[in-house]
């Protein structure tokens, strides 16, 4: 009688003890997947805050780099300063008048230039070479205009001789569609002296 009772309180004692150590591993295995998600979803927040910062930081950068209209930039022995910026249909001149072809405007910069040097120089020569100045317009992501040489124009900044220690104002201009001048994104003028640049934001 003894021996047939302690089989079955044995019995029941195993399956206590196996059911004990099976919630003890459910419950471990929960509490880990749980770690395991909220690791991953911390990772993530982390690369996609750093992806942003990435992306904004160039933008910044660039936008910090120009120089304002009104402010006086030196580059090689020229002191620059834009003054203005329009975009005209055409430009009137004495008893004439200057127009782009079809389909384009004209973006006309005003500027002052004074020689820093020691001798007359030539501001924007036709054919410039080593250390002349250079200028062109950057406009939206890269997409690049020249200066247009209107001949006979009597502001024209283009083949300007100035003096050492002497200043002179006019304009330069440069022909683009009629797509670039309805768009708001930025435009950048260019100016070049040997190894030195300078960009004027004028849009």
């Amino acid at each position: 009688m003894k021996k047939r009772l302690l089989v079955p309180v044995l019995c029941a004692v195993a399956l206590s003890a196996t059911a004990c150590g099976s919630n003890a591993s459910s419950t471990k295995t929960e509490g880990t997947t749980a770690e395991a998600t909220t690791a991953a979803d911390t990772t993530s927040a982390e690369e996609t805050t750093t992806a942003e910062e990435t992306t904004t930081a160039p933008e910044t950068e660039a936008a910090s780099a120009a120089i304002p209209m009104g402010q006086a930039t030196k580059i090689g022995e020229w002191n620059i300063t834009v003054n203005n910026m329009q975009i005209v249909d055409n430009i009137p001149d004495g008893y004439g008048s200057f127009s782009p072809d079809a389909g384009n405007k004209y973006l006309l910069v005003s500027l002052s230039v004074s020689n820093e040097g020691k001798k007359a120089e030539s501001f924007l020569p036709s054919f410039s070479m080593g250390d002349d100045t250079s200028v062109k317009v950057i406009y939206g992501d890269g997409y690049e205009f020249t200066q247009t040489n209107l001949l006979g124009y009597s502001k024209s900044m283009i083949n300007a001789t100035i003096n050492p220690l002497s200043s002179k104002e006019g304009d330069i201009a440069f022909e683009i569609p009629d797509s670039v001048a309805a768009a708001t994104d930025p435009i950048i003028a260019e100016f070049s002296c040997g190894n030195d640049k300078a960009n004027f934001a004028i849009r």
